[in-house]
């Protein structure tokens, strides 16, 4: 479930001196994980946001880690081989998650800016280097606000620069909703609104969606969404830094907080489903499929399918669930094959040990799925096959692959073809 928004170019004024860090350099990067060189961090470490202070910890840092090897599959060997060395790097150290409080404070576009001495500062973490191709929108006029928004109850931004991307969103940003457990108890009895950037309706929906199943539809906190075309002004608001480094490393522990968290709220409904296919096939073995009009579509498939089949898979498309159906199905599955795309973020969801088979066209380098795998514990497996030459981005090419090479994955994954089941009995 994407839905990426036409993106603005990168702001020709934004540079060094118009940077500031969130807080210390030390509280944030001590251990490692600033994304960016250590001289940018050098040079930004005096340059505190003054009106920003930190009230808590939301997720500890985590320091480099081994990964592990993946089990890769397809594709050219010299392809198949760098991948597997890419993979097997050692993990960087990720930052500590931070609750933060800003004063009068504005939002534009996705980033939030302070003004000091009649100059717009702009809070580093909201800008980071790699995501400044989706960040930020307009620079706010100090001047002219479109919305200025009191300190009445509490506002808490969930924001990055992948948010339009339903996946992104559901890994990057969900979880940092945790923030909201030490924001109530420093300020108990005031309401709370989550504000969120608008980018595509049907995107937006589902965000919403997740957002009430996280907290378990509380009656003291309400949704709202925010144009990214305008300024808003805070007088004050609550934030969170993130809980990952762009594109690849992500907390952890943050991952399992969600895996943990949202498994809870679904035990009830899980259990019914159970109830109610007692004597029918459980489909716990699922292939994640991806609408044609998204790209990255999966090309004579034929071969593919009739093998899924033959090992009792149930193919679904995550788009047409809601985030509760989507958590439900993959907190069930004892295994999943599915072609790359924002629907596997749900994988976050399913038990450690599952084994998690990715489609992949060959030339993808993302390793946000492996992190993912890595974080929750589940058997990962990536089968790639070759992209279909067209006119769309190589990130959004179609592409083939071998039966052969999912079924070398399904064999090392343990899966057999079921076994024919006997008809109803028919006296």
């Amino acid at each position: 479930m994407t839905g990426e928004p036409t993106q603005p170019a990168p702001p020709n004024w934004l540079s060094e001196q118009n940077l500031v860090l969130s807080c210390e350099a030390a509280r944030l990067y001590g251990e490692g994980g600033f994304p960016g060189d250590a001289g940018l961090l050098a040079r930004l470490s005096g340059r505190i946001a003054r009106h920003t202070r930190v009230l808590d910890t939301v997720f500890p840092g985590c320091p480099a880690r081994d990964p592990g090897v993946p089990r890769l599959h397809g594709g050219g060997a010299a392809f198949r081989g760098a991948q597997a060395a890419r993979f097997a790097e050692k993990f960087s150290a990720v930052p500590p998650t931070l609750l933060l409080e800003s004063c009068d404070i504005r939002l534009s576009g996705n980033a939030l800016y302070t003004l000091e001495d009649g100059h717009l500062e702009i809070l580093f973490e909201t800008v980071r280097p790699q995501e400044r191709h989706v960040t930020p929108g307009p620079r706010p006029d100090p001047e002219q606000d479109d919305e200025t928004i009191g300190a009445d109850g509490l506002t808490f931004l969930l924001n990055s620069g992948g948010s339009f991307n339903y996946g992104h969103w559901l890994i990057d940003d969900l979880p940092r909703l945790r923030a909201l457990a030490p924001l109530r108890a420093r300020y108990p009895g005031q309401p709370v609104t989550v504000a969120l950037v608008a980018y595509v309706p049907h995107v937006d929906a589902a965000r919403a969606r997740s957002v009430a199943l996280f907290l378990g539809d509380p009656r003291d906190v309400t949704v709202r969404f925010l144009d990214r075309t305008k300024t808003y002004h805070f007088a004050r608001l609550h934030h969170a830094t993130p809980c990952g480094l762009p594109n690849d490393r992500k907390s952890p522990d943050a991952l399992r907080f969600l895996r943990e968290k949202i498994r809870r709220r679904t035990r009830m409904p899980r259990l019914w489903q159970r109830l109610r296919r007692l004597g029918r096939p459980p489909e716990r073995r699922l292939f994640i499929d991806r609408q044609p009009d998204r790209g990255r579509a999966l090309v004579a498939r034929e071969g593919v399918m009739t093998l899924l089949a033959r090992h009792g898979f149930t193919v679904i498309d995550p788009e047409t669930l809601s985030p509760r159906q989507q958590a439900i199905r993959f907190a069930q599955a004892e295994v999943v094959v599915g072609i790359a795309g924002a629907g596997m973020a749900n994988t976050v969801f399913c038990r450690p040990g599952t084994p998690v088979i990715h489609l992949v066209p060959e030339g993808w380098e993302d390793p946000f799925y492996w992190e993912i795998a890595v974080a929750c514990g589940l058997a990962y497996h990536a089968v790639f096959g070759p992209r279909v030459v067209s006119e769309k981005p190589d990130f959004l090419r179609d592409f083939r692959v071998d039966p052969a090479d999912l079924a070398e994955a399904l064999e090392e994954s343990g899966l057999r073809p079921d076994p024919p089941r006997a008809r109803p009995w028919n006296p």
